[in-house]
């Protein structure tokens, strides 16, 4: 049978209701953006730490000016890194409040226009949490932490090394624990508590009645 002119206009606006994207192409969207974001990760710190080798072998030895110089790029990288983290942390957290509405506008339309219908193949759960053990974000996310610590510790280890102003690998060490623990414990907390919110209210601090998660 047609469609109901009410139905028809719910899937017309369903890719205005979510951002623009189709319910055929989000998660491969975010999919895409995700891994766009750890080749980005792997290209640049695969490259600054050929930078610091080609400075080494220019200098020809071990010198401060070389350890100065390794400290500021290992900042550089740090902070891109870490922005590339959270941009990661962010981009689950819209894959998730996007999924949850094609789910949602799917489910509906499943039990409305398609009751009938027994042998549905696709997603309708729209509770699923954000923070998931199995998901490929979250192993994206295991990943650039370490990185971006690894790269904390060689900053602390270069400027110990150059200003001998304490242990250089009890820096390095203190240093990377801290910064990957910090990053690990804070995006699973910040997923675990803006993932039970409304897109509204997770994203842009708006409260919105009728949240699904409330």
């Amino acid at each position: 049978r047609q469609p109901s002119p009410a139905a028809a206009e719910l899937t017309a606006r369903s890719s205005h209701w979510t951002g623009g994207y189709r319910p055929q192409n989000a998660k491969g969207q975010m999919a895409w953006r995700c891994c766009h974001g750890s080749r980005y990760l792997f290209s640049l710190t695969s490259a600054v730490a050929t930078a610091q080798f080609a400075v080494f072998k220019f200098l020809k030895e071990a010198t401060s000016q070389f350890f100065i110089c390794q400290s500021f790029l290992s900042v550089v990288v740090f902070t891109a890194t870490l922005l590339l983290f959270l941009a990661m942390l962010q981009n689950r957290l819209y894959f998730v409040h996007i999924a949850r509405q094609l789910n949602a506008l799917r489910g509906y339309l499943m039990k409305v226009e398609a009751e009938d219908f027994k042998q549905n193949q696709l997603y309708t759960s729209s509770d699923f949490p954000a923070l998931k053990p199995s998901s490929v974000h979250t192993f994206q996310l295991l990943g650039a932490a370490p990185i971006s610590a690894m790269f904390a510790g060689m900053s602390a280890y270069a400027f110990s090394q150059a200003f001998a102003c304490c242990s250089p690998i009890g820096a390095a060490i203190l240093v990377g624990l801290v910064v990957v623990a910090t990053e690990i414990v804070g995006g699973m907390k910040y997923l675990s508590e803006t993932g039970k919110k409304s897109a509204d209210d997770a994203v842009h601090g708006i409260q919105n009645e009728g949240s699904p998660n409330e």
